[in-house]
C-alpha cells in the first residue's frame, strides 16, 4: 500500500463517544485539532436534531470560547430551520436573555458568558447543530 506524503493532513472524523440523546439518531462525527493535527486546540462536531427536546437545561459557563452554528438539514434549503430553537445568554444565571432562532445562525459564546437552556422547541425537519469550542477538554462551571 502506498502511503501518501500528505496523509497527515487528512483526518477521518471519529464518532463522538460522549452522551448522545435519542433526538440525535446518528453517530456524531467529531474532529479534534490536537498536537498531531494542526495543534489549533479545538473540537468540532455536528449533530442532526430530529425531535423537540431540551439539550441543556441549566445555565453554565466555561473558560473557553465556543460557537454554536445552526442550519437546516434540508439540502434544498439550508437557511430555514423548519423549527425553532431557544438559547439563553447572560452575564449571570439570574439575568438571562432568551434568543429564538428560526433561520441559519451562529452564536458566539465568549469564555465566561453564561448560556443555556438550549431548547429545540419545534422541529419539523432535521436541524443541524455544529459545536466548535477551543479547549482540549469540555468543562462546565
Amino acid at each position: 500500500m502506498v502511503v501518501l506524503k500528505t496523509a497527515k493532513y487528512v483526518r477521518k472524523a471519529s464518532p463522538e463517544a460522549t452522551f448522545r440523546p435519542v433526538e440525535v439518531p446518528s453517530a456524531i462525527p467529531e474532529i479534534i485539532s490536537d498536537k498531531n493535527f494542526g495543534n489549533m486546540g479545538f473540537h468540532i462536531y455536528t449533530q442532526m436534531i430530529v425531535k423537540p427536546f431540551t439539550m441543556e437545561a441549566k445555565p453554565h459557563k466555561h473558560e473557553f470560547s465556543q460557537y454554536l452554528i445552526f442550519y437546516a438539514g434540508d439540502a434544498g434549503d439550508l437557511i430555514n430551520l423548519g423549527g425553532a430553537v431557544e438559547m439563553s445568554l447572560g452575564e449571570d444565571p439570574e439575568h438571562m436573555e432568551k434568543h429564538v432562532i428560526t433561520k441559519a445562525s451562529a452564536i458566539y459564546i465568549p469564555a465566561g458568558l453564561f448560556h443555556c437552556p438550549l431548547v429545540f422547541k419545534e422541529v419539523t425537519k432535521p436541524i443541524a447543530l455544529t459545536d466548535l469550542y477551543f479547549a482540549s477538554e469540555y468543562e462546565r462551571k
